[in-house]
């Protein structure tokens, strides 16, 4: 594993070096101390897993630096470290796995090491880049509950209720999700991952989310599709 450090204050990027040591870690640390500087370095392939980003730090601050490491197509985890909770909601609002309260302790650094260690051996990357008019994001297919075209906006409803609308045509992105078997279409406007699907009555599909999907005549296969996939996954 490769980590990024990124912290102003150098005696403290160093005590989090050190407590990162102390929890086992022996890959490879990298340290900054400014964003523009690490964000250079992920920008020109430096190899990075995780970073622990310090929140307040002048001219570019954590959480301005994590959404520039995003547009930037970084996919890998990031941990925010500060000396107050205030900015918990905007940290997540850049997909950090955790958010750490300093000084870390060497017992906080190996929980997380093990979490993220036990996510990559499980780990479902398939997915899907995908920018919005404000964010830029790699979308895990395992986070879709169903895809609908409506003319040029194409929303992406997510398992957790949520949803993320871009501007583009079914046929743009349509192969991409047909590569991946969990997917199917069930009417010329919805592509459904029917790893969410939680029944189908009638013309419908209900998924987990609380949301529904039709099936129309064109694509009456679909029935039979999701019932071989279902058979398929307890056979497993």
């Amino acid at each position: 594993m490769n980590i990024l450090i990124c912290d102003d204050i150098a005696e403290e990027a160093q005590n989090l070096e050190e407590a990162i040591k102390a929890a086992g870690f022996e890959g490879n640390l990298n340290c900054f101390n400014n964003g523009a500087d690490a964000l250079s370095h992920v920008k020109s392939g430096g190899a990075v897993d995780l970073c622990f980003l310090d929140i307040i730090m002048p001219e570019m601050d954590g959480i301005c630096l994590a959404r520039r490491l995003r547009e930037a197509k970084y996919n890998g985890e990031i941990v925010f470290l500060t000396t107050t909770n205030e900015y918990a909601a905007e940290s997540y609002q850049v997909g950090a796995h955790s958010y750490l309260i300093k000084p870390p302790n060497a017992q906080s650094i190996a929980d997380i090491l093990r979490k993220i260690a036990d996510a990559k051996k499980n780990a479902d990357t398939a997915g899907i880049p995908v920018v919005t008019r404000n964010m830029t994001r790699f979308l895990f297919f395992n986070e879709i509950s169903y895809v609908e075209v409506m003319g040029k906006k194409v929303y992406f409803h997510l398992l957790d209720g949520g949803n993320v609308e871009i501007t583009a045509a079914l046929n743009e992105i349509l192969p991409q999700f047909l590569e991946d078997t969990r997917f199917a279409q069930s009417h010329r406007s919805y592509i459904i991952n029917m790893n969410a699907v939680s029944y189908i009555q009638d013309k419908e599909i209900f998924f987990r989310c609380g949301k529904k999907a039709p099936i129309s005549k064109n694509y009456a296969e679909f029935a039979r599709q999701y019932i071989k996939w279902v058979f398929g996954k307890e056979r497993q």
